[in-house]
């Protein structure tokens, strides 16, 4: 039990800083990773450039200055990609760090492709300015600086190794393939064409998976060629970041397909037609809902992970018991998620919590205003759950 309860820990994000109210976490492989860039900074980067003129704790310290940079610069991306979103109506549940960068969960879906195409050039956007930036901090520094001293030297090679890794990273997210930033790009313009958005998902999902490929046979290559070549040791590092860097582009690329693909065929084709003006007409669908008899550990390791939202609705059979509000699990202590399932800590529903479909916009305004989650389920004449609506699907419909 205990051993399970530290791992169930470690995998989850720690919570480091709150920025425009969203929660900045760090997953636990990030400190690694960042200790390593530290080390690979310091010895190829700075050592390397001043011909290991100095100490190594010289190189370490500016290594961790460079990489502590490099760490803001992802937050920046990310916040870019938040913030333009919360432009369009979305807001962010959180901004997570991990070993492959970064990544902003928002709440629901872009409504149209619009949206989504400037949500997923911001973050690169971001990065590019980031890199002229630190490119005219370097201009500076070397047109200023008097005597070319220690830390002349380091501070202009910290500000070129921030301008490249930028300008890097907005080139990389900008392939067009999902999971990345390009990918985002690509279907909210095939969306837009095609006017649906499982088939530019596809599209989309295809292009990430020849990136993975090739980035999964470049390692390879770099691999065997290091074994013939006798630069195995050399080799080995950039070989398995891209190798682990495909896998992990390929696995997102296809989940993110899965879910887009779930929500189209949990859809009932032989609904009716909502009528313009109700709650069914702006509803989002389908809903992910979670059973009442699971653990909270089982929702956050099974549901939360692939899901993005900030309400969730307890329900069995379709049959809604109640609503699961993220707020309140953060008050529960981590030694109890094992013991305690949903239906100890949701919240009880009551005529506030929820509207039908053929519900005026009108009243589910007010009904919104009317409870603390400012979330509502929606159910259709049987009382089944359908859907549910925020403030955020109201302004979007308006």
């Amino acid at each position: 039990m205990r051993l399970r309860w530290l791992k169930n820990t470690l995998q989850r994000p720690l919570v480091v800083a709150q920025l425009f109210n969203i929660p900045i976490k760090v997953d636990a492989t990030w400190l690694p990773m960042a200790l390593l860039h530290t080390w690979l900074v310091a010895q190829f980067w700075f050592a390397r450039g001043l011909g290991n003129a100095f100490p190594l704790w010289v190189y370490l310290f500016h290594g961790l200055i460079a990489t502590a940079l490099l760490f803001v610069s992802i937050l920046v991306h990310e916040l870019a990609h938040a913030l333009v979103a919360r432009m369009e109506g979305l807001q962010t549940y959180d901004i997570q760090l991990h070993i492959f960068g970064g990544w902003a969960r928002l709440v629901g879906e872009p409504r149209h492709a619009l949206s989504e195409l400037r949500i997923a050039v911001a973050g690169p956007a971001s990065s590019f300015l980031l890199a002229v930036i630190f490119w005219l901090c370097l201009l500076a520094v070397n047109l200023f600086a008097g005597q070319r001293d220690l830390a002349a030297w380091m501070t202009i090679n910290t500000f070129l190794y921030l301008a490249v890794a930028n300008l890097t990273l907005a080139i990389f997210n900008l392939l067009p393939g999902l999971p990345l930033d390009g990918g985002r790009a690509l279907r909210a313009w095939l969306w837009h064409r095609r006017k649906d958005v499982l088939s530019a998902t596809k599209t989309a999902k295809q292009f990430g998976v020849a990136i993975a490929y090739m980035l999964i046979s470049y390692g390879l290559f770099l691999f065997i060629s290091g074994a013939w070549r006798g630069t195995l040791w050399r080799d080995t590092l950039a070989a398995a970041w891209l190798l682990a860097v495909g896998v992990y582009l390929m696995n997102a690329a296809e989940n993110d397909y899965r879910f887009r693909l779930q929500q189209q065929t949990q859809a009932p084709s032989n609904a009716p037609t909502p009528a313009e003006g109700t709650a069914g007409a702006v509803m989002r669908t389908p809903v992910v809902s979670v059973e009442p008899h699971i653990t909270i550990s089982e929702f956050i390791d099974r549901t939360l992970a692939q899901h993005r939202q900030t309400n969730f609705p307890v329900a069995s059979g379709g049959r809604l018991h109640g609503i699961l509000a993220l707020e309140r699990l953060r008050a529960i202590p981590k030694e109890q998620w094992e013991r305690l399932a949903i239906r100890d800590v949701m919240s009880p529903i009551d005529e506030t919590h929820f509207v039908t479909v053929r519900a005026s916009l009108a009243h589910v305004a007010h009904q919104l205003e009317h409870n603390e989650f400012h979330w509502l389920a929606v159910i259709d004449a049987e009382g089944q759950l359908v859907g549910s609506v925020t403030k955020e699907d109201l302004r979007a419909a308006a």
